[in-house]
């Protein structure tokens, strides 16, 4: 599976300025070691320059390709003329002939060493853009002779190492690179992760793989990270129904890729379980994701599970006042689950708690569990992380684990969100 160039921001890692120029002077018999234009460019050089500096890229080009016509150019005419081109398609946002004109310089015998690291940068970047990963490796191997990587170089060329079936060298750049990011408290890119994940998938390393897709789905919050990592954790060994349904809702949170057949379990589930509110409610989140279609096995299920829901409904406030009479939880467990099935979150928080109050329920790890999803779903998050770290053991630890990551990614995006104006898997 290929990894998408898009994981990594493109435009705002090139490294020219898009409205400077190179100086101009002028030799009448030039050297190629000078590093000065002949006069015959000197005049169209000159022109185009004012014209970037006034903004105006049109008349810049034209003036740029009129220097381009002079004929018996030296080394250096050439690198010069490239490299005014560049600038104004960089401008332009014109990054197909950017590339042509940053490979041209690249190739220059004329490319002075002060400028050689800064234009191989772009080379690989604007070849990443492209897609073009031969070139992009082949230039990125100069760049590597140069010294240490600039990191917004390091993660497309993992990319295209990865892409190509390379992926040892794809892994050694990215945990090069992570290893940098973190010695200097940065969050590592988002494509740099994602070469590790994948690679660590590849080999089997599930413990490893968990970590880092951990990283991703906290620092990223895409869809698909919180899809593998819930996959992930569903290869538990003696995973419950209950433990499944913790997941499937999970799912249902992080808008994480569902099947239809997802679907028709998270409602086989639930209508076993006597929940048929969320039945419903997980019938209708397929039907909006455009994955269940009234036609299929899942959506068959819906019209039985509405009507079960209608009664279910109503028996409710009959049902609450066993629950708050009984000495024991059990029945405050399953009210706080049918509350939250139907997104009546305050009331599933209130009779969770008193199930954990009293006592007495079967798996001690379901209130704690209902209670730090209805706490999450009221954007209480601080609560109920101190409510999921009560449940325990392999399976509802881990589970519980994941709802944390869940809660602490809400928390940062809920405080980040009044100050703030992101291929696929």
């Amino acid at each position: 599976m290929r990894v998408p160039f898009a994981r990594f921001a493109f435009a705002a890692m090139i490294a020219v300025t898009a409205v400077s120029a190179p100086a101009i002077a002028a030799e009448d018999k030039p050297a190629a070691s000078d590093q000065k234009v002949s006069k015959e460019l000197a005049k169209p050089l000159t022109a185009a320059q004012k014209a970037m500096k006034a903004n105006d890229m049109a008349t810049a080009l034209a003036s740029v390709k009129e220097a381009q016509a002079v004929p018996n150019q030296t080394p250096f005419d050439q690198f010069t003329v490239q490299e005014f081109l560049a600038n104004i398609y960089i401008a332009q946002h014109d990054y197909a002939n950017a590339a042509a004109a940053f490979e041209a310089m690249s190739d220059s015998p004329a490319l002075p060493a002060d400028k050689k690291k800064d234009v191989l940068t772009n080379t690989v970047l604007l070849d990443s853009n492209a897609g073009r990963m031969d070139k992009m490796k082949a230039y990125g191997l100069q760049l590597e002779a140069l010294g240490p990587l600039d990191g917004k170089v390091v993660g497309p060329l993992a990319v295209a190492y990865y892409n190509s079936g390379d992926t040892a060298k794809a892994l050694s750049l990215a945990q090069q690179e992570m290893a940098r990011a973190q010695a200097a408290g940065e969050q590592p890119q988002q494509g740099i992760l994602d070469i590790v994940a994948r690679t660590q998938l590849k080999s089997n390393d599930i413990g490893a793989s968990t970590k880092t897709l951990e990283q991703l789905a906290v620092n990223y919050n895409e869809p698909n990270d919180w899809a593998q990592l819930i996959d992930l954790a569903f290869g538990t060994k003696g995973l419950t129904d209950m433990d499944a349904l913790y997941l499937y809702r999970l799912r249902v949170v992080t808008n994480a890729t569902t099947s239809v057949d997802d679907y028709a379990i998270m409602a086989n589930i639930t209508t076993k379980a006597g929940y048929p509110g969320e039945t419903v409610a997980f019938l209708q989140h397929g039907m909006s994701q455009g994955v269940v279609k009234a036609g299929d096995k899942a959506g068959a299920q819906l019209s039985t599970a509405q009507t079960k829901a209608t009664a279910d409904k109503a028996s409710l406030p009959a049902f609450a006042k066993q629950a708050e009479a009984r000495k024991t939880g059990d029945f405050d467990v399953k009210l706080a689950e049918a509350y939250y099935g139907y997104g009546r979150y305050a009331e599933a928080a209130e009779a969770a708690s008193r199930a954990m109050t009293k006592g007495g329920v079967k798996d001690p790890n379901e209130a704690p569990m209902v209670l730090g999803m209805s706490l999450s779903a009221q954007g209480k998050n601080a609560e109920a992380a101190d409510a999921f770290s009560k449940a325990s053991g392999p399976v509802g630890g881990k589970i519980a684990h994941l709802w944390t990551l869940y809660t602490q990614r809400k928390g940062t995006t809920a405080a980040a969100a009044p100050a703030a104006p992101p291929a696929t898997h």
